[in-house]
């Protein structure tokens, strides 16, 4: 058994860090040819392969293309600098959560890098509305506050605010995080809040402005936890103060949609953006789930700007998240084809600049990627599993248990709730336990039976030959918390899992919290001084190095004794 207390953090970070793929993988994606009863392979599965190829070669090329005019660009000294159409690149900045002591520049170090469109200055963690807010900073500002309070001020970061504007680099505050205390109890509330916002680091004037007469070029509600209650009216307040003038309001939800707490503020009023969390989800921006099509769907029909920009949400290394972390080679095919697919796609934006910078040239290579992408036209949208094939591959057909299949041990999930695993070369279809439903894994290798909403139809031509869409699991229904437990990996009987918790009311987690799990006969979960197993019961202890904490994020791993893992029948938190 693991968990991960992220002792190797700083005390803030996004519910990423604080603190989710390979059958389907973007990286390499081939047709599977059907065969008929004869064992030809048919007209139109070939037909199929090569108009695959075609766009698989047709999208290199214009990567090629546009990577080429990156770097031109980069060699004639053009200088990174936001634009309102995209594409930017787009960094949280100022939590070090790569954690040395020289791991995160100073501020202006990445603005002057050329390689970053916007920065989000991370965090303003504690509310504090009926008096002054805190921030923090991790390394880039320490023990330094005000008189009689604990608001820090860092005349230096003001100083680098204004050289990065000078580039044309965007500078905004994000307010949450996953430690802190945050949220409103009324819409007047965050109206006043807004107040404090525009006096300390906008164009209003106070004594304790943090960062001098530097003014940020926006904010981001990156709001963990808690109610939705107050924000769009800290919005609107914003929006009125700011009406004649360039300033930037976005939203970070999860990638689960609608996003347990943002889903109903992002709706209620006019952002810029929204930096949607592709990463520690089930919807993780490689496996069988990933939703940006729910995303850009929801950006023309749903949200009060038509014009909204979605950024795709990625971790800057394998450590700067639990799961979700997209290798280079990967994001090369993964952002064209987003890029080229959704007219809503803004740009990247990645946790955090120190992981970036640190990950043998990501940031250098991300840059190049998604400014290159630019000359991709968008086009309309897919399904999620079908989104990388030709419109010429059907998207959807009867899924039957007497097809060929290619992969011995293989499980696939099917319609209404059941699973399917290859045997002898066919497909042999089994249920799910009552009440659950078959899910794939975070990794999109694998299939678990979990509590949630079973996938429609099949789509052929896939690694795997038939996969159900848009299964998903559902959040435990629980009092004052949003939990939900997905399966990352399973594999010859071992599993890996997380538990996502976020607080739907403004009282944190406690320091400490216990997770009770009570699970089927045949899973075992791997022991720890954490975790402890008695029959089903299963029970978690988790030591948070904050005291103040909105979510939570843990994995843990064990094994099964059955043909699939079979999620927790409950799970509570005391």
């Amino acid at each position: 058994m693991c968990v991960e207390a992220y002792t190797d953090y700083p005390p803030l970070g996004r519910f990423a860090v604080r603190d989710m793929r390979q059958t389907v993988a973007v990286g390499v994606i081939k047709s599977v040819e059907k065969v008929d009863k004869a064992g030809k392979v048919t007209k139109a599965a070939a037909k199929a392969d090569m108009s695959l190829k075609a766009y698989e070669l047709v999208t290199f090329f214009m990567l090629i293309l546009g990577m080429a005019i990156a770097g031109l660009l980069k060699t004639l000294n053009v200088q990174a600098a936001y634009s309102s159409n995209g594409p930017n690149v787009m960094y949280y900045w100022g939590q070090n959560s790569a954690g040395g002591t020289t791991t995160q520049g100073t501020l202006s170090s990445y603005c002057q890098s050329d390689q970053a469109d916007i920065i989000l200055l991370s965090f303003l963690h504690i509310f504090n509305v009926a008096g002054l807010p805190q921030i923090n900073l991790s390394n880039a500002c320490e023990n330094t506050f005000f008189p009689n309070s604990q608001l820090l001020s860092c005349p230096a970061i003001g100083l680098d605010i204004k050289t990065c504007q000078a580039k044309g680099v965007k500078i905004l505050l994000s307010l949450g995080g996953a430690a802190g205390a945050y949220g409103f109890t009324s819409d007047a509330e965050g109206q006043q809040f807004a107040q404090t916002i525009w006096d300390l680091f906008g164009r209003g004037s106070s004594e304790t402005r943090p960062f001098g007469d530097a003014v940020i070029d926006g904010i981001d509600l990156d709001i963990e936890g808690g109610s939705p209650r107050g924000y769009a009216a800290m919005v609107t307040a914003l929006r009125s103060k700011s009406a004649n003038q360039d300033f930037l309001i976005g939203a970070a939800p999860q990638c689960p949609f609608p996003d347990a707490i943002l889903g109903s503020v992002i709706n209620a009023v006019g952002l810029d953006y929204v930096n949607v969390q592709f990463y520690n989800n089930y919807c993780s921006a490689l496996g069988a789930s990933f939703n940006f099509d729910v995303w850009d769907t929801w950006a023309k029909t749903q949200s009060a700007n038509k014009q909204i920009k979605v950024y795709l949400t990625l971790p800057g290394s394998p450590r700067a998240a639990e799961s979700g972390y997209v290798d280079m080679p990967s994001l090369s095919r993964l952002v064209p084809l987003v890029a080229s697919r959704y007219s809503s796609y803004g740009g990247v934006s990645v946790w955090d600049a120190s992981q970036a910078w640190n990950n043998n040239g990501f940031h250098s290579s991300l840059y190049s990627l998604v400014h290159g992408s630019w000359s991709v036209p968008a086009v309309t949208t897919a399904s999620p599993s079908s989104q990388l094939l030709p419109s010429t591959v059907p998207s959807s057909g009867a899924c039957s248990s007497d097809q060929a299949c290619s992969v011995p041990g293989q499980y696939i999930c099917t319609p209404h709730g059941a699973y399917s695993f290859c045997v002898h070369g066919q497909w042999l279809t089994a249920p799910c336990p009552l009440g659950t439903v078959c899910i794939p894994t975070v990794d999109g290798a694998s299939v678990y039976c979990g509590y949630g909403t079973p996938g429609s139809g099949c789509v052929h031509g896939l690694n795997a030959s038939l996969v159900a869409l848009n299964a998903q699991p559902r959040p435990y229904n629980l009092s004052n918390t949003n939990a939900q437990l997905v399966v990352t990996s399973f594999s010859d009987n071992v599993f890996e899992a997380m538990i996502h918790a976020r607080r739907t009311t403004l009282s944190p987690f406690n320091q400490t919290v216990i997770i009770e799990l009570n699970v089927s006969d045949q899973v075992q979960f791997d022991p720890s001084k954490e975790v402890q197993q008695k029959d089903k019961t299963v029970r978690v202890k988790v030591n948070s190095p904050d005291n103040q904490t909105m979510a939570l994020v843990l994995r843990l791993t064990g094994s099964v004794s059955s043909d699939v893992f079979v999620a927790p029948a409950s799970l509570r938190f005391n």
